[in-house]
């Protein structure tokens, strides 16, 4: 539902229906359920609007109609249903002041008639947060405005979007760029200083997931030129973004909702961080991957799932490094991962991917790359043997030095496009789309 409030004539929209940290809503009636108790004693929401507007995201309705604009210059197709946001992700929606994302790549839609947007925003950050806070990319009418930086106060903050836009239909998106790590935001409603929601953009029918650790977060994208060692940490907020990885090209090439369940330094039994027990496998089933209190219900479910990760399992642990993971853990902690995730989504189609940038002689003696193909490709076997066809392994080229050019070797651009580009052949070839 949708609250009213008459505040200078302010159209404020906040969504209690969405999903927090990981990344995609459902495709049912809502978009996807969460819970969390983190704060049970959150205000109640603040919002305004003309009568009749819903903050509902449902993706079951369909049109042919169109409005807005959208990045690549097409025009959309528009939802049958009442006013609402569309958001793509997993955000927590327990407190009803309104949804909190963490996971990169979650997306907050709004279709509007009217001349100026503003959006009101609260951080939350944990002091051992040093990259922190979160980053948004910001797109009016399919066109990227500079990016919001986030204040880490936990104090809502409004930041303006755009301004003497010309008179009539506009769409916004609030893109998340960066990790769990660096923070989680809080959305608290657009504001169109007197405009109109309208319905948003119709739900894309293709769905992807991915599922990896640094190299799939595109992790140090924006650092180019700046390394190997970027100033400051690595890791910081302001060195990701989501938006450029092959994950998000792959969204764009298929017109697909894209999920990044993604998370840099994570491994399936073994993180690069040893003192750090909760590995993928832990935090997957959760809303925030920061928070045990979260759970994620597996609402959505993508078309194909890509698993792109385990090297950290090998790499040189830190802060000290008392040795790797053994092959035979990693077997068995990355097949149960497989069961697990062929358990949630029993009609996805599971690309077990072998990261381009992992090798067997970096570090030496770790045999990162023969280790890691070697589990994915029994893994499929095993599953492939039990009639379960929809699982495969593929390798996409080797990294070259001049792709590894982001912070601490990790992919530019041109990577994350090229290998896109690999996988959509693949999944072209699998799928059929």
């Amino acid at each position: 539902m949708l609250l009213l409030e008459d505040v200078k004539n302010v159209l404020r929209v906040v969504a209690p229906v969405a999903l927090f940290v990981l990344a995609c809503n459902s495709g049912s009636s809502s978009p996807g359920s969460s819970t969390s108790d983190d704060d049970p004693t959150a205000p109640n929401p603040v919002a305004g609007g003309d009568g009749g507007a819903s903050t509902s995201q449902d993706g079951s309705s369909s049109s042919s109609s169109s409005g807005g604009g959208s990045e690549n210059g097409e025009t959309e197709e528009i939802d049958t249903g009442p006013p609402a946001l569309r958001f793509i992700g997993r955000f927590d929606t327990s407190d009803p002041a309104g949804p909190k994302c963490s996971w990169p790549g979650c997306r907050i839609i709004a279709r509007f008639e009217g001349t100026s947007v503003s959006v009101r925003l609260r951080e939350f950050v944990e002091p051992w947060m040093v990259g922190a806070p979160s980053e948004w990319d910001v797109a009016v009418d399919g066109q990227w405005k500079p990016k919001i930086v986030t204040v880490a106060s936990g104090v809502e903050t409004e930041f303006s979007i755009a301004t003497d836009l010309p008179s009539g239909i506009h769409t916004v998106e609030l893109y998340k760029r960066s990790e769990a790590q660096n923070g989680t935001t809080q959305f608290l409603g657009y504001d169109f200083e007197g405009g109109t929601l309208l319905p948003p953009p119709k739900r894309k029918e293709r769905r992807i997931e991915i599922v990896g650790d640094s190299q799939p977060a595109a992790f140090g994208v924006e650092g180019v030129g700046l390394g190997p060692d970027c100033p400051g940490e690595d890791h910081a907020a302001m060195y990701q973004n989501f938006r450029k990885s092959f994950g998000a090209h792959l969204g764009t090439i298929f017109k697909a909702e894209v999920q990044g369940t993604v998370f840099s330094g994570k491994g399936f039994a073994k993180n690069i961080w040893r003192p750090d027990t909760e590995t993928m496998p832990v935090v997957f089933h959760r809303t925030n991957p920061l928070s045990p209190k979260s759970s994620w219900e597996f609402s959505w479910s993508p078309n194909v799932a890509i698993v792109m990760m385990g090297a950290n399992d090998f790499d040189t642990g830190k802060p000290i490094d008392e040795g790797q993971a053994t092959v035979e853990e990693f077997n068995a902690a990355f097949a149960s991962f497989i069961e697990m995730l062929r358990g949630k989504y029993p009609d996805t189609y599971l690309m077990l991917a072998v990261s381009p940038s992992i090798t067997d002689t970096q570090p030496p003696g770790r045999n990162i790359r023969t280790n890691v193909t070697n589990a994915m490709t029994s893994v499929t076997a095993q599953r492939n043997a039990a009639g379960d066809t929809k699982v495969w392994t593929f390798a996409p080229k080797i990294a070259t030095a001049s792709e590894l050019t982001g912070c601490n070797g990790h992919g530019n651009p041109k990577f994350h496009e090229r290998v896109a580009n690999e996988l959509a052949a693949e999944i072209k070839t699998k799928l059929g789309w």
